[in-house]
């Protein structure tokens, strides 16, 4: 429940950086020693729209505007950056007199109007709607991905292979998510890291939405599995490919299937499975249309032996 003006977060959960240490007993081999262990940071952001808490996010800290923005955009919300008007990040080191970790957004009378109608209220609620009820609900409201962008398959093995070496707060405690956003050309990677994998994919899209970059020319690259949450963030986003270093599960699949989207999964050890419309990986496209022309066509008579 809010609390005065410090709305949902409690003061002695508010840290302002990303790692923390934390008093261990380790065994090994019979023995027991004490150690201090790196942790990843989890603290509360409360989102506020018009100066009203609207959703309390727990996150790595960092990157709030960027986290708050991508929120806004893939649950529908926000559709276009020129629908913020201001966005003002209070944080523990500001003035003591404004609430702390909070992000306070200004919207256009147009997204402020949204603000009840969120996109993935279905994947969040428990209203018990079936896994095939929950994607043709999705697909009444969500756009098919149109971009025609392709990719070599070397290439997208190559990037997210670049997810482990970039995840520094990951390599220091083993406890947080990475997600990249990566162009074909080389041009541009992003990569953030957090608490939640659905965090850290909002955090790249929010930095590329403040930098008005063109997402539906970039592949986003997970360090886990692909969620149906994940799967609908990149199609709200118009993001062509997702690929992940992990498998994904059936309702993923199946919302990538209906909107148009390519999913890729196990993209590790110079392998990958393509699960859905692999006509934007260049390697695999011509083979799939040589197969769909032979299914088209049915067996050749050269394929079959006659009787002599």
């Amino acid at each position: 429940m809010p609390t005065g003006d410090r709305g949902f977060i409690p003061n002695n959960y508010l840290m302002d950086e990303p790692i923390t240490e934390f008093p261990v007993w380790q065994y090994q081999e019979g023995r027991i020693a004490t150690s201090q262990d790196k942790v990843a940071v989890e603290e509360p952001l409360e989102i506020r729209l018009r100066g009203e808490p609207f959703q309390v996010l727990m996150r790595l800290p960092g990157w709030e505007k960027e986290l708050t923005l991508g929120f806004l955009y893939t649950e529908g919300i926000v559709r276009d950056l020129n629908e913020v008007i201001t966005m003002h990040f209070c944080g523990t080191g500001t003035d003591p007199l404004l609430p702390p970790n909070v992000v306070d957004v200004q919207l256009t009378d147009a997204a402020w109007e949204r603000r009840g109608r969120r996109h993935l209220e279905v994947a969040y609620s428990s209203c018990g709607l079936c896994a095939k009820e929950a994607v043709s609900e999705i697909c009444r409201t969500a756009a098919p991905v149109g971009s025609a962008l392709t990719v070599r398959a070397s290439w997208l093995l190559d990037c997210i292979g670049r997810i482990y070496q970039e995840q520094i707060v990951f390599q220091e405690t083993g406890g947080t998510h990475g997600v990249a956003l990566a162009t074909p050309e080389g041009a541009f990677y992003l990569l953030a890291e957090d608490v939640g994998r659905h965090n850290a994919m909002d955090k790249v899209i929010g930095r590329a939405l403040l930098q008005r970059r063109d997402l539906s020319r970039m592949v986003v690259l997970l360090s886990g599995r692909i969620s149906f949450e994940m799967a609908l963030k990149a199609i709200r986003a118009g993001i062509p490919i997702l690929a992940a270093v992990s498998a994904p599960t059936s309702m993923a699949l199946n919302l990538a299937q209906d909107l148009n989207l390519t999913l890729v999964g196990f993209a590790r050890n110079q392998r990958l499975n393509i699960y859905t419309h692999p006509r934007r990986l260049t390697a695999l496209a011509e083979k799939s249309n040589q197969l769909k022309h032979m299914v088209e066509e049915g067996p050749h008579p050269s394929d079959h032996l006659t009787p002599g």
